[in-house]
C-alpha cells in the first residue's frame, strides 16, 4: 500500500476505475410478448400499443395478466365506492348508514387496498367514525339532550 496519510501524497495507492460496459443490460432480452394482444414490445415498457398496461416490467403470462387486470378493476371499483360513501357521509343525514357501510367495505377490502398508502382505507374508516359521531348526535337530539 504505502502513503503517508497526507492529502496528495505521491506514495498513496491509486484507485483505478473499471471501464464502462459496452452494452447496457435490458433484462430478459430485447423484447417480450404482450399478454393481451400477443405483439412484441420492448422488455422494459409498462404498456403496450393495444392499451394494456402492466404493474411491473417482468414478462407476464396471459393468465397472470388477466388475474391482475380483474384485481385492478375491482380495486378501482372499491376506491370509487369508498370515495362516494365518504362524500355522502360528510353531508350528515345518511351518515349513520353510509358510515357503517363504508367502514364494513373498507374492512372487507383491506387486503385489496393494502398497497394504497392507506388513503382509501382511511376514507372508509373515517366515514365510519363520522357516521358514528352523527349517530350519537342524532340519538342525543332524539332524547332531548
Amino acid at each position: 500500500m504505502g502513503g503517508c496519510a497526507t492529502y496528495g501524497c505521491k506514495a498513496a495507492a491509486v484507485a483505478e476505475k473499471p471501464p464502462p460496459p459496452t452494452t447496457a443490460a435490458r433484462g430478459w432480452g430485447d423484447e417480450k410478448t404482450c399478454p393481451s394482444c400477443s405483439s412484441k414490445i420492448p422488455s422494459s415498457v409498462l404498456g403496450c400499443g393495444c392499451g394494456a398496461r402492466f404493474p411491473w416490467a417482468d414478462p407476464m403470462t396471459k393468465d397472470e395478466y388477466n388475474e391482475w387486470a380483474e384485481e385492478d378493476k375491482l380495486r378501482n371499483q372499491r376506491r370509487i365506492e369508498l370515495i362516494v360513501l365518504f362524500v355522502i357521509t360528510i353531508f350528515g343525514l345518511l351518515a349513520p348508514l353510509t358510515g357503517a357501510v363504508a367502514g364494513i367495505q373498507a374492512y372487507r377490502s383491506r387486503n385489496l387496498l393494502v398497497g394504497e398508502v392507506g388513503t382509501y382505507l382511511a376514507l372508509g374508516y373515517g366515514a365510519a367514525v363520522i357516521g358514528l359521531v352523527y349517530t350519537i348526535v342524532f340519538l342525543l337530539l332524539l332524547i332531548g339532550f
